[in-house]
């Protein structure tokens, strides 16, 4: 199955500020708790947000002090996000950008990629190895990466009758109807590819990052849990070596 990997900007441009309303985006605060405890930064780092959506993770932490940039190719996003940054006087930019084609060097002290932020609708294997290398090229030697993504285990063993489901690839197929804050609703067409931990660390291992640990999670439950096939969501942590 193959599919363009900026299918997601229409639907995210349709979307708008809706998107906030879907369950998952209720537990930010929490996972932010979480990926501050796990990166022990300093106040002011820099932190890259790939596939930042309406930047809820990048504002929160914004709030706390740090100096994030979320990029994502959902114009409606950025403009959501980078209002909401003015209105509160944050330290957050937001940029359009396709992850696949970032032109970052050595900028940053962690990045995020959460909640299938880019990576997972990036598009076909290469698609997802171009996300991985920007992020690697775009962290300063040592810094560390989170990545989230869908579980190939669960995924499979879940399916709804209405799901394609393409075996090869590990990309679902899905036509939801959605509904705008206008009250217009359209149907859409979403792809999403999962994966394994051993496909993970493999692409994260290829492209440079030296793996750390690998969790179950999802989205509102942040956490050092094992990895099981009940995980919706796998939670990689990696880090970009260090000079010697």
């Amino acid at each position: 199955m193959k599919y363009q990997g900026t299918f997601y900007a229409s639907i995210g441009n349709f979307l708008g500020e809706s998107y906030l309303d879907f369950d998952f985006t209720k537990g930010t605060y929490d996972e932010v708790n979480f990926l501050v405890e796990l990166l022990q930064l300093p106040k002011g780092a820099a932190i890259l947000d790939v596939g930042c959506g309406p930047g809820r993770h990048s504002l929160e932490l914004a709030r706390r002090g740090f100096h994030p940039t979320g990029v994502d190719v959902s114009s409606a996003f950025i403009e959501i996000a980078t209002k909401e940054a003015r209105k509160e006087g944050l330290a957050a930019r937001f940029e359009l950008a396709d992850a696949r084609f970032m032109e970052y060097y050595q900028e940053f002290d962690a990045a995020i990629c959460l909640c299938e932020g880019a990576f997972g609708l990036a598009g076909d294997e290469t698609d997802h190895r171009q996300v991985l290398q920007g992020v690697f090229k775009a962290l300063k030697p040592g810094g560390r990466f989170v990545l989230t993504a869908l579980n190939a285990l669960f995924v499979a063993r879940n399916l709804s009758q209405e799901s394609i489901f393409d075996s090869y690839t590990c990309t679902e197929e899905q036509h939801p109807t959605f509904t705008n804050s206008q009250g217009r609703r359209r149907e859409v067409t979403i792809y999403t590819t999962s994966f394994t931990y051993r496909e993970l660390k493999f692409l994260l291992e290829e492209t440079g990052f030296e793996v750390e640990a690998g969790y179950g999670c999802i989205a509102g439950g942040f956490g050092k849990k094992p990895l099981s096939v009940e995980d919706y969501e796998i939670m990689m942590v990696s880090r970009r070596p260090r000079l010697t």
